[in-house]
Order: structure tokens, then C-alpha cells, then sequence
């Protein structure tokens, strides 16, 4: 077996890259930069007022002529002289004669004339200057940078129209088993609602990704045919079910028939030990578990990395960090735990209900906690690594 660090090791160095696409600005939101951005112009492009007050010429001063006003979208017109202000808005253009602005709550103004009052005037104050928050030239946004609302609005900023992405990849999930049925049916004893498709889908969209969905029996043929489409057709297929040793498990066989590499099969972890992943030609193959907690767990820990490694994102693992346990916990010896939790400020709690096969406590939980294999009584307030989820 591989440890879960190794598997992760192996699944970013094995997973390809996407081609590249240039794509309008406006429809690239959560999509992965392919190629840095450059500023094509200074930001501001001018030296800009940061406040409605009066730009003033002389700092040393403390009363003020006002000549005239500047708004935002206005052409300078004016050249202060000593004892001299112009009434500006945040957003406008500061006369290069202006030392400084002062915020109109710091004056008192009387008909033509304004009085500071009484604080010093500091050169620069309230002008944010040409090129401050960046210079024509420099990178704007890095390679691998996601494009979120905010990321959007900067680059739109500085003119940008077109951006070189990642094409996204096409994902299917295939869901085995004979017991399976889709929500809204009747329930036949020994079936049980298929909800596999449906989670992984979920978490496919929330990156961006609209996945294929095939649902088949465990039947030997049947099996290795949908896996030979799914692989010509696909950049990721993600199996669930029938990749263990059972009698009805013909997914690893169909695997080694269509001469699909392995990565690695089984991972030194609970849940999800009989995790595989291989890769034929370009198109990676994901074996998940067919529980449903461990199926989205391995989701999580392996696929996510993957996908984002082929839209070349700067962060492909989820983001890690450390939270104080909340209350006594006892890790029994054996594999890696990882275990559903949610975190509260500095503190995680261990969720109640564990099994590989039960869903419900991902309803509430918004981390995975790490413990290691060794035997250990973890006392409250003792620092755990958690993978926080990507919501």
C-alpha cells in the first residue's frame, strides 16, 4: 500500500495538462489562467484623488484659496500657486502642482476660502499615485491563478478583454452495482437510492465541471465496454464501486484488459483503502470507493488535485492547516484516519458518525481531520491537521 502523501505525490506528477484557450474576460469566471497577464497600462494611470476634499499646493499652510473643482472624468485645467486649492472628488485627477489633499472633514470652508483644521497637512496625503497599484509591464495575474469575481474586476481594471485559459476537462462518472436506483423510484428489497453520481456531480460543478453520468450493472462485458468509451471519450473517469476483490467487482479486470497503467491501488488509509488510480494514453482513471463518504473523501484528497493540475492551477491540493480538537478523542492503531469534522475558529470537532457508508455528517462537516495510524488518545486542545473543503 501507498501512503496518502505518495499517492498525492504520484497523482499530480502523472496528470497531464490541458490545452490552452483564449476566451472574452466576462465568460472566463472560474476558470484557470494559462499564461500570465500583463498590465498593459499603469494603475492608476494618473495620480487620482483617494478622497473628496481640496487638493492644496503649499502643506505648510493652513488657509486656502479655492480656484476652481475637479470631478472624476475631468480634464486638468488647473495649476495651483502658493495659498491655492481646488475642490476635488475621489476618483479625479490631482494637478501635478498639488502636494497633497485634504479631506473636506479636516476644513472648514467660508464662501471661497477653506481653514484646516488645525491638523498638519502631509505631503502625498490622500493621492494615490500613477502606477501605485501597478505598473505598465508588470504581471498582473500569474499562471495558474483562478478567475474569481474579484480577479475578474482587477484585470477588467487595467483593460483587459481576452485571457488565455486552461480548457477545462471532460470528467465522466461511471456508477456501479446491481442494487442501484435512481431517486424517485420505488425501493425493492435489497435496493438502495443511487447517490454517488449525483455527489460527485455536485462537486464537479462547484469547480466548474459538467461531468457525463453512466450508471450500469456489475456485468463483466458491459463493464469494460462503458470503461473503453468513457476512457477514448474523457480527460478523468471516476468509477465508483467495483474496484475491490469481490465476486462482482469487475472494474480492476476491465482496467487490466484495456491496458490501463496503474498508478497505485490501495492507499495506507480509512476510509477509502481500496482506492486506484491509473492512466492510459492522457485521460486519467480514478477507482473510487462505492460508500459514499469514502467515494467523496477520496474525491477530495486525489481527483480535486488532478483536475486542477490539468487547468495548471498554482494550488492544486486543498488547503491545509492546524485546529485544537475540542474534546478527547481515542485513535485506535492502524491506517491514516480521515476523518469528516467541523471547524469553529481554532477548534474542530470529530463528527459522530464515521462509517464509510454514512453521508450524513458531511452536512455539517466543512474540514477533514488527519490522524495518524498510531494508537493515541488525542487530549482536547491538542493540535490536528485538518484539509479544509472547498466551501
Amino acid at each position: 500500500m501507498i501512503s496518502p502523501e505518495n499517492a498525492i505525490h504520484k497523482i499530480v506528477e502523472f496528470t497531464p495538462t490541458m490545452p490552452r484557450e483564449e476566451m472574452a474576460l466576462q465568460r472566463a469566471l472560474g476558470r484557470i489562467l494559462a499564461e500570465d497577464v500583463m498590465s498593459q497600462i499603469d494603475m492608476p494611470p494618473f495620480d487620482q484623488s483617494a478622497m473628496d476634499g481640496y487638493a492644496v499646493q503649499n502643506i505648510s499652510s493652513n488657509a486656502f484659496e479655492i480656484i476652481g473643482e475637479h470631478k472624476a472624468g475631468d480634464k486638468p485645467t488647473y495649476e495651483l500657486r502658493e495659498n491655492e486649492a481646488i475642490r476635488i472628488f475621489t476618483g479625479a485627477i490631482v494637478p501635478d502642482s498639488a502636494s497633497a489633499v485634504v479631506k473636506q472633514e479636516d476644513v472648514k470652508r467660508s464662501n471661497h476660502v477653506i481653514n484646516v483644521n488645525g491638523k498638519p497637512i502631509v505631503s502625498g496625503a490622500n493621492i494615490r499615485l500613477k502606477g501605485e497599484q501597478i505598473k505598465k509591464g508588470n504581471i498582473a495575474a500569474k499562471e495558474g491563478t483562478p478567475l474569481q469575481a474579484g480577479a475578474v474586476g482587477y484585470l477588467s481594471t487595467l483593460g483587459v478583454t481576452e485571457v488565455v485559459v486552461s480548457k477545462q476537462p471532460t470528467v465522466t462518472i461511471i456508477t456501479t452495482g446491481n442494487e442501484l436506483v435512481a431517486s424517485g423510484n420505488e425501493l425493492k428489497p435489497g435496493q438502495i437510492y443511487e447517490s454517488n453520481s449525483i455527489m460527485l456531480s455536485a462537486a464537479l460543478f462547484r469547480e466548474g465541471l459538467k461531468p457525463n453520468i453512466v450508471i450500469i450493472e456489475d456485468d463483466r462485458n458491459i463493464t469494460r465496454q462503458v470503461l473503453k468509451d468513457a476512457i477514448e471519450e474523457s480527460d478523468a473517469v471516476l468509477i465508483t464501486g467495483g474496484i475491490s476483490v469481490g465476486d462482482y467487482d469487475f472494474v480492476y479486470d476491465a482496467l487490466q484488459a484495456l491496458q490501463v497503467e496503474d498508478i497505485f491501488y490501495k492507499v495506507a488509509q480509512k476510509p477509502g483503502k481500496p482506492l486506484y488510480v491509473g492512466k492510459r494514453n492522457q485521460t486519467m482513471i480514478f477507482g473510487l470507493p462505492g460508500n459514499p463518504a469514502a467515494a467523496l473523501t477520496c474525491y477530495y484528497l486525489y481527483v480535486t488535485p488532478s483536475l486542477r493540475k490539468m487547468q495548471r492551477h498554482q494550488s492544486p491540493e486543498l488547503v491545509r492547516a492546524y485546529a485544537k480538537i475540542d474534546e478527547d478523542y481515542h485513535k485506535r492503531g492502524g491506517l491514516r484516519n480521515h476523518l469528516k469534522g467541523q471547524l469553529k475558529g481554532e477548534f474542530v470537532t470529530i463528527l459522530p458518525k464515521q462509517s464509510s457508508a454514512m453521508l450524513g455528517d458531511f452536512t455539517d462537516a466543512n474540514c477533514i481531520a488527519i490522524l495518524p495510524g498510531e494508537d493515541k488518545l488525542w487530549k482536547r486542545n491538542e493540535l490536528v491537521e485538518v484539509i479544509l473543503l472547498p466551501y
